[in-house]
């Protein structure tokens, strides 16, 4: 059983790499894209998502068709497939990869949060919920760390780290079962959609969020100085830290803060991008990541049990890929949002995106009565 557990959870490292291996190189990549727009450049960690959305939408297709093992491995194959951006030399061609890496995550994700939510019920379910929060930034942890060291040395090289999906590729057909998913509905009924809404709307809120940090803090942080390139990896792999941290005791912390959570998550959103708007000081910068981390970590973990929790196991397919879809309609739109904001306002301070994550972060804090939580008591793992 904790074989199965492990590689389930492994699955949940495909999805943050998607972003975190290239946001590091934004900085170097725009140097050597001169003419592209910084919103191209930006698109870079937020295409994929575009193709995660429709993928994971129709994954549900795929599993009735195909054993859920042999979706995980192609989804997989695709997704280190992507990787081979790093010989394109134009930005277009680039972008076109992006696309294929989206496709093969879009196929993983919906997987990973299904088969917690299909092999294990009520409290393990919760905490396992938050382990794949936790692994998943253990992997961003690892792949901003790498993007960082590699960049010092050519950006093309970062692009190597989809390597690592060959690793997961060996776990899945080595011990994952194929799993019996195939009966799952096509669609959720309303009543039950309405029950979930609230928290797919905190959802795409908190996504829009915490997209500003890898599609902005690179090139900021090396427009203003703020460590050599090979540190922005380095600082930001602090964000995955926090929500590794976080992630891992998310169930508790939940347990402590009941309908307080989303409340003080947005606190703690907001005073944190007010650290890192602060971009003479590389210790704020830290803490605000860490602490934006954090708050990411007992967040998405609650907002994902918290719709698990109101799924039977026949929609529950389904309804993780509609989280999937909201997960990345919020990180793709955000850039463009924040760009549309600050040319309506022309707003030409690069840190503006933090400040506006800011006001993003007050929609949690004021809505939060209106997506409730069941709590539910938690056993050691």
């Amino acid at each position: 059983m904790r074989t199965l557990k492990f590689t389930i959870l492994s699955l949940s490292l495909a999805t943050v790499m998607a972003a975190a291996a290239v946001s590091p190189a934004l900085g170097a990549i725009s140097q050597y894209f001169t003419q592209a727009s910084p919103l191209l450049i930006k698109l870079i960690v937020t295409l994929p998502g575009l193709s995660i959305i429709v993928t994971s939408l129709l994954v549900n297709m795929f599993i009735k068709r195909y054993e859920s093992k042999s979706v995980a491995v192609l989804g997989l194959l695709l997704f280190t497939a992507g990787g081979a951006a790093g010989f394109a030399d134009n930005i277009y061609v680039i972008l076109a990869f992006r696309i294929v890496v989206g496709i093969g995550v879009g196929l993983v994700m919906p997987l990973s949060t299904a088969l917690i939510s299909i092999n294990f019920h009520s409290k393990e379910r919760a905490k396992l919920m938050g382990y794949s929060v936790a692994i998943n930034n253990l992997g961003g942890v690892i792949a901003t760390l790498l993007s960082g060291v590699l960049v010092s040395l050519n950006w093309r090289y970062t692009f190597a780290i989809y390597l690592f999906g060959l690793v997961i590729v060996a776990l899945v057909v080595l011990f994952l079962p194929k799993a019996e998913i195939k009966r799952t509905a096509s669609g959720i009924p309303m009543k039950m959609m309405r029950e979930i809404t609230p928290h797919l709307l905190s959802m795409f809120v908190v996504m829009v969020i915490l997209c500003v940090l890898p599609t902005n803090f690179s090139l900021v942080a090396t427009h203003y100085a703020l460590a050599p390139t090979a540190w922005i990896g380095v600082l930001m792999s602090v964000l995955n830290i926090g929500a590794f941290i976080t992630g891992m005791v998310s169930a508790r912390i939940v347990d402590k803060m009941k309908k307080y959570t989303q409340f003080w998550t947005g606190i703690v959103f907001a005073i944190s991008f007010w650290m890192i708007s602060y971009t003479g000081s590389v210790i704020l910068s830290g803490l605000g990541l860490f602490g934006a981390g954090a708050a990411i970590g007992v967040i998405v973990s609650l907002l994902q049990s918290q719709i698990a929790l109101r799924c039977d196991n026949e929609h529950v397919t389904a309804a993780m890929s509609i989280i999937g879809a909201v997960i990345y309609i919020g990180q793709f739109i955000s850039p463009i949002l924040i760009a549309a904001i600050q040319s309506v306002f022309n707003w030409q301070d690069m840190r503006a995106p933090y400040y506006l994550a800011i006001a993003f972060s007050a929609v949690l804090v004021f809505t939060y009565r209106n997506v409730p939580v069941t709590v539910i008591e938690q056993e050691h793992f």
